[in-house]
């Protein structure tokens, strides 16, 4: 980097510095790697990037959502800044309103009311309060000082009385944006469904149940609401066999717009999926 670092001429004030350029290292983009000693993996050092970036903006500090931090506890929690990306990608503002129908320890509603306290939420969960405390969940709200959700409803997000009770919450009206992250692995298992680590189960059913309501003139998102969801995908498997049929979305009203993928292992992939009602 030292002749792109030359380049930057003029003097250089550390204590009160005009703007601040940050160097991003072990970035790696599509690398193979292998497993080293102990089963430990490598990474070629030529395989990675060095990037320098200008900051432009602050967000909410992801550390007060760290699980460490949550009254409510999990044994898979979605981690802060994954909740944060998925409600920066459905451009979530001032005064929305926001359903996760996979609600769990509602971390997508609590980066979502960490954008903007403004912001009305609705979660769905299907465990009881045997095994998630919506009490303690209110907690993780209140002792951030953030607005409560609306609801934190029991049941099954594919039950159409459970999407209705939703609707009522904020009015009878649509949702400006639906964000979740379904179950899968462990989650998935817990649910009931038996789709695997590849499988669509969840996200496919949340589709259908949009559709259905939109059928029946009770739409659950609104014309130009976003769904935002996360989709995991094993090695080997192709993104583009998995997603949901342009058929299957259209009878949702929803466009496909986005995907993104985050590796989290040699093995297993997650992709943010972004669709735009019509």
């Amino acid at each position: 980097l030292e002749p792109l670092l030359i380049s930057f001429k003029g003097k250089v004030d550390l204590k009160n510095p005009d703007c601040n350029i940050y160097l991003l290292e072990g970035i790696c983009d599509n690398c193979v790697t292998d497993s080293g000693p102990k089963g430990i993996t490598r990474i070629e050092d030529s395989k990675l990037l060095k990037i320098l970036a200008r900051k432009i903006s602050s967000g909410a500090k992801v550390s007060v959502m760290a699980p460490k931090t949550r009254i409510c506890i999990t044994n898979t929690p979605l981690e802060p800044i994954a909740a944060f990306i998925l409600c920066n990608l459905a451009s979530i503002r001032e005064n929305d309103k926001v359903l996760d129908p996979f609600a769990g320890s509602a971390s997508v509603l609590l980066a979502a009311s960490m954008i903007s306290n403004s912001v009305r939420t609705v979660g769905i969960e299907i465990a009881s309060d045997k095994f998630l405390s919506r009490e303690k969940v209110r907690q993780d709200f209140s002792t951030r000082g953030l607005s409560q959700p609306l609801g934190l409803l029991i049941g099954n997000s594919m039950d159409s009385k459970i999407r209705e009770e939703a609707r009522k919450l904020i009015g009878g009206s649509e949702f400006d944006a639906i964000v979740c992250d379904p179950p899968y692995g462990i989650r998935e298992a817990m649910s009931g469904s038996d789709s695997g680590y590849g499988g669509s189960a969840a996200l496919f059913d949340l589709i259908d149940a949009i559709g259905r309501d939109r059928h029946l003139g009770t739409p659950l998102l609104k014309r130009g609401g976003k769904l935002v969801s996360f989709f995991p995908c094993l090695r080997g498997d192709n993104i583009e066999d998995l997603l949901p049929s342009n058929e299957r979305l259209k009878r949702a009203g929803l466009l496909f717009e986005f995907k993104r993928e985050q590796k989290l292992n040699s093995a297993l992939s997650r992709w943010v999926l972004s669709f735009k009602s019509s």
